[in-house]
């Protein structure tokens, strides 16, 4: 039993430790930072803009998929009404679904 619970808590200490390190990614945080500024200052947004972002920062589609999850939580943070920032998720994750793999 005990080799079971030690099992689990090291797999949960791993995923913590990658989720952290793409967090902490600057290049990550950067393209976020700038999808983020995209979409405070467009009235409509598109889908290919922010694809293009993602690539003006060389993310792929991995990379891009985890900015996704960044972007509302930088959002909402900054002020952005939660259900608009939560709602945002779908164009981004289609821009995010461009990208090469």
């Amino acid at each position: 039993m005990w080799y079971v619970v030690a099992g689990i808590g090291a797999i949960i200490g791993l995923y913590l430790f990658v989720n952290g390190s793409r967090n902490s990614d600057p290049l990550n945080r950067k393209c976020a930072a700038e999808i983020c500024e995209y979409v405070t200052s467009a009235e409509d947004i598109d889908p290919e803009r922010i694809s293009e972002i993602f690539k003006e920062h060389a993310r792929y589609q991995k990379q891009a998929n985890h900015i996704v999850s960044m972007v509302p939580t930088l959002l909402i943070k900054a002020g952005y009404p939660q259900d608009a920032a939560m709602s945002i998720v779908p164009v981004i994750r289609s821009a995010a679904m461009m990208q090469p793999r």
